[in-house]
């Protein structure tokens, strides 16, 4: 009795702290689209990576984690962190235009985008119940996006672009499960922000960039300037909210089933939707509100078909959250 009591305290608590660092990322990403207004995405890139790297350098053993991988190791995380890093940059431009929600509600189709790239990269076979998952999703992405009408933009299919790229990746950390620790990798992903930011940021320091009126594109391209006393606490904000969800989801997938903690994931949603009410008064129409829903549903039905066929989620568990997660077990040290 007192295993399944201590078993089910872990559990709460890691379903408690993947709620809590969900709900810190439309955080991040608000902040990232008010500072858009002005700062070029390089800057913030680079800034968030620094302070990040920073604190995985005095409170973890992210370097020295490093420096133990082989050479085949580290290239293949370099490979993986960049497929993330194409990901992020193709959302952060994405939000730099659209609403807050319809942004994150987009990208949650790529836990869904895994199932069916897994079928056709990794042979994995899809049932009926999935597949049905994954189509209620793409409803749901069609609702938001409106291909067609006049209510659809271009940024849409960055942030589509987003969720593949972010789906792309999850498929290639199946193949490096095993490989490597959790520190290590997480201080590699952010070395690779670092190094992507580097040439944009070259550009943005010397090029004379005239602003062209497209949001994203002057996001991308825009003079470099130097950050306000407030856009320096901003990316200290973004930095602790990303690297807080990393650790917590490590914990999360540690310590409970992976079919149980993954539908909290999807808080992320109302959240960036409530942010975006708060901060822009951003209210979505009736057919983003249903877009919303599908997705949600989808990805909580697929999360529940899982759970009842005791069937492990896609490496272990295709969500957003659990980027980087996917060592296992007995290779992540719960003191880092």
């Amino acid at each position: 009795m007192p295993k399944i009591v201590d078993d089910e305290g872990h559990a709460l608590k890691a379903i408690l702290l993947l709620v809590l660092g969900m709900s810190f990322i439309p955080l991040n990403d608000a902040l990232i689209k008010i500072m858009s207004e002005r700062l070029p995405l390089a800057e913030i890139v680079i800034m968030r990576a620094v302070i990040s790297l920073g604190i995985l350098i005095i409170f973890t053993k992210g370097v020295r984690s490093v420096s133990m991988l082989d050479r085949k190791t580290i290239m293949f995380f370099v490979i993986r962190g960049m497929c993330l890093v194409a990901a992020m940059y193709l959302y952060f431009l994405a939000l730099s235009t659209l609403p807050i929600s319809t942004v994150v509600s987009i990208f949650f189709l790529s836990p869904l985008l895994i199932t069916a790239l897994s079928a056709v990269f990794l042979n994995e076979k899809i049932g009926t119940h999935r597949l049905t998952a994954v189509l209620l999703a793409l409803i749901g992405v069609a609702l938001i996006m409106r291909p067609g009408t006049s209510f659809f933009k271009f940024e849409m299919l960055l942030a589509l672009g987003s969720a593949v790229s972010y789906a792309i990746f999850q498929v290639v950390t199946r193949r490096l499960k095993g490989m490597g620790d959790l520190p290590g990798l997480i201080t590699i992903q952010h070395l690779c922000y670092l190094v992507s930011a580097l040439p944009f940021v070259a550009y943005n320091m010397f090029s004379s960039h005239e602003l062209s009126g497209n949001q994203a594109l002057d996001f991308l391209l825009r003079k470099a300037v130097l950050p306000t006393f407030v856009e320096v606490t901003f990316f200290a904000i973004c930095a602790c909210a990303v690297l807080f969800l990393s650790f917590a989801s490590s914990y999360a997938y540690r310590n409970a089933e992976a079919s149980l903690v993954a539908p909290f994931e999807y808080v992320a949603i109302p959240v960036s939707v409530l942010w975006g009410i708060f901060i822009w008064n951003e209210w979505p129409d009736t057919l983003s509100w249903l877009g919303m829903f599908l997705i949600l549903l989808g990805g909580i039905y697929a999360v529940y078909r899982e759970r009842k066929l005791n069937i492990r989620v896609a490496s272990d568990i295709p969500m957003p959250a659990s980027t980087g997660m996917k060592m296992s077990k007995n290779q992540i040290n719960p003191n880092t």
